[in-house]
């Protein structure tokens, strides 16, 4: 890939330190799917970018999102029609693709008005949920906590001792909707898909029809909604995928003309591991800063909890690197320039890393993307590229890891034991401006040292490849 030998050997342990430092780089932005769905519904663009992170979404469909995080563009303007160029961070099967020609064909019938959107619906959420069932199932899953039906049932409750106000009718559909809160939390496994295609429309009305009742009725602000509420949140999102996707085939039919998915092929995960090379946290330490190496590794022992942060960074660099999906789609335009679509947006199932997003900001096509969570994962890699490629991009390669070293350097230097507050990789809740901008300065909380080994905990759980572990076989191990 762009990056070999010593170089991408200095460039993992730089990021892995990174992020055990401060694995959150700055303040999330807001996502397309986050937006009401009437916000800037009437510009051009803004539909199909919506409706590419729509796709994206539905074409992530493993409750294991390192698997299968998606990102898509669209080739338009070609002989034999639109191209939808997906690629996942481990690849698309050929029976996902023929799931997903499905339902564009469905889409289709709508473009060349052959179905109204009303006919259409139906079958679309049908095909969008069967797609995403793994996903939508672990969401549905993580609500049936005792402690989540106890909090609802005395929420409605003390909603029945309210006195109703003038909006009688408003009120009335907000008890209508509340009241059903309890059934979704208790659907099992084993329940029809089609009878979990009502629920997913409901959930879609907390987040835009009801947001300001459930933050008074749960007493809280937006920002501390309690964390189930924001998985019915993340299962509104696939109605309004749905509906985005049939908005765009309504508005912009001629994109639906011989339209068409084709997958790039993923990379093959690695596996890294210092090994046993007991003295990289100090080698690293002397290359970025000027301040004593063992002072600083006597700091990072305390805050880690540890006698020995060398071998808590060797343990921390133990891991299998994968290419994002992003970075996949940059490098198959890197090699195939003459396909570069004209809208240079790329869809994605959830925000872009905070890796792909430094990357693709310095990159020279410019592609945008919906928005950045700004975490740090240390398991990224650059994509494989053609020594042509290569060559075009040292540059951009040497500022990249340069720009790495230095924030690291200055972390070291200030920021030891000082973390963002962590966010989540997708919907956050409602959000009450729906345009973003990209920021390296956020809210901060000092933690306490245990709090700190909490969040490490955290990190790499959440950093895990289900099915892929140290067991794993790649072949070989690139970096020793």
């Amino acid at each position: 890939h762009g990056l070999l030998g010593d170089a991408h050997r200095r460039f993992v342990i730089v990021t892995t330190l990174l992020s055990l430092i401060d694995p959150v780089r700055g303040e999330p932005t807001v996502h397309s799917l986050d937006s009401h769905p009437h916000d800037g519904s009437w510009k051009h663009d803004q539909l199909l970018k919506k409706a590419l992170d729509s796709f994206a979404l539905i074409c992530s469909t493993s409750r294991n999102g390192r698997k299968t995080a998606s990102a898509v563009c669209i080739e338009q303007g070609r002989p034999n029609g639109s191209i939808l160029r997906l690629a996942r961070n481990l690849g698309a099967s050929e029976g996902l693709i023929s799931q997903l020609h499905d339902l564009l064909r469905d889409l289709t019938l709508v473009a060349f008005k052959e179905k109204t959107v009303k006919e259409a619906e139906p079958g679309v959420l049908l095909k969008i949920v069967t797609l995403t069932q793994d996903k939508i199932w672990s969401l549905l899953e993580k609500l049936h906590d005792p402690e989540i039906h106890t909090t609802i049932r005395r929420a409605i409750f003390d909603l029945g001792d309210v006195e109703p106000s003038s909006e009688v009718a408003r009120e009335t559909n907000f008890r209508h909707w509340v009241t059903n809160l309890p059934v979704m939390a208790s659907l099992e496994k084993s329940s029809e898909l089609s009878l979990v295609i009502p629920h997913i429309k409901w959930a879609s009305e907390a987040k835009w029809i009801y947001s300001e009742q459930i933050e008074a009725m749960f007493g809280i602000g937006e920002q501390d909604l309690p964390y189930w509420l924001k998985h019915v949140y993340k299962l509104g999102r696939y109605y309004a995928a749905a509906k985005s996707l049939l908005k765009l085939a309504v508005k912009q039919p001629g994109i639906f003309t011989g339209i068409r998915v084709e997958a790039v092929e993923a990379p093959d995960p690695e596996r890294f591991s210092l090994r046993q090379d007991l003295t990289a946290l100090k080698t690293i330490l002397t290359r970025l800063t000027k301040t004593n190496p063992m002072e600083l590794m006597n700091k990072l022992g305390q805050i880690w909890l540890t006698d020995d942060p060398e071998a808590r960074l060797r343990k921390a660099c133990k891991m299998v690197l994968i290419v994002h999906a992003d970075m996949q789609l940059l490098s198959f335009y890197d090699h195939n320039t003459e396909l570069t679509p004209r809208l240079l947006f790329m869809g994605t199932s959830k925000k872009t890393c905070y890796l792909c997003h430094e990357f693709i900001s310095r990159h020279p096509l410019t592609i945008g993307v919906s928005a950045s969570h700004q975490k740090l994962y240390p398991t990224w890699m650059p994509a494989p590229c053609s020594s042509a490629v290569r060559k075009k991009h040292k540059i951009l390669l040497w500022e990249f890891s340069r720009h790495l070293e230095q924030a690291t350097a200055r972390d070291l230097e200030t920021r030891l034991g000082i973390r963002r507050m962590m966010t989540m990789d997708s919907t956050d809740g409602p959000s009450l401006t729906t345009t973003g901008t990209f920021s390296s300065e956020s809210h901060t909380d000092e933690l306490s040292i245990r709090s700190v080994e909490a969040d490490d905990k955290a990190l790499s759980a959440s950093e895990s490849l289900e099915g892929i572990g140290e067991t794993s076989d790649f072949g070989h191990d690139r970096f020793h």
